[in-house]
């Protein structure tokens, strides 16, 4: 029963972590909580409050993984690429080029559709997009890999730790970016090679910089369409 409790707890936390970030977007969606004014425009306001927020769900995570297993906390919480020589080195790049380059085509049409442009207002938007891509990318990883790779490591086999942050991650993409069944299978696939990242590399930096490229993208694309209605 210790066993199962000690598998289950990790889970329960990741999970918990995720729908109390969708209750929170909801909450600022219908304006039962209301969004902090950094701009005239909702949407910009609505990411910049749900990016405060849930970053202090992700520090309570990291709180929660170091209390309950200190020796994994200090196995994963790094934020290198690498702790040793492995094919990481390879695969990195590579895989962020691709994951990179069909983010960039799933984004396009989206962007043309909306009439979306690069202009002086997209430009100064520029650095709110790399400031939501980088902690949007940080809380996902914290919630949906980090928890569950360090809270489960030694306690399933790599390929059932990788699976469960895939469904984990890939799950609430069905009302993200990519969305539907295509995003949480798109969202899914990633999710499961992240975890595998840092289960191999026992730390989180390919992870965390692989999804800050696709966030990047997201955000920008985004900010093209907000420039266009300007």
């Amino acid at each position: 029963m210790n066993k199962l409790r000690r598998i289950a707890v990790p889970v329960l936390v990741s999970a918990m972590s995720v729908s109390l970030a969708a209750a929170i977007a909801l909450l600022l969606s219908n304006e039962t909580i209301s969004t902090w004014v950094i701009s005239d425009n909702k949407e910009i306001n609505f990411s910049f409050t749900l990016q405060v927020m849930v970053l202090v769900v992700s520090f309570a995570a990291i709180g929660f993984v170091y209390f309950f297993d200190k020796t994994s906390f200090k196995t994963f919480f790094r934020l290198r690429t690498s702790r040793e020589e492995n094919d990481w080195k390879t695969l990195g790049p590579v895989l962020a080029i691709g994951f990179t380059l069909g983010t960039t085509m799933y984004m396009s049409f989206a962007i043309t559709s909306k009439h979306g442009v690069i202009n002086g207002q997209f430009w100064k938007l520029l650095p709110l997009v790399l400031l939501f891509a980088a902690t949007n990318a940080w809380s996902e990883e914290i919630i949906s890999r980090f928890v569950i790779v360090a809270g489960l490591y030694g306690k399933l086999s790599p390929s059932v730790i990788c699976w469960i942050s895939a469904v984990i991650f890939g799950g609430p993409h069905f009302f993200g970016t990519p969305s539907g069944i295509f995003g949480v299978m798109m969202a899914g696939l990633m999710g499961w090679i992240l975890a595998k990242s840092v289960l191999e590399t026992k730390a989180l930096g390919w992870a965390l910089f692989i999804h800050f490229l696709q966030d990047v993208v997201i955000f920008g694309g985004g900010a093209m369409i907000i420039a266009g209605t300007r």
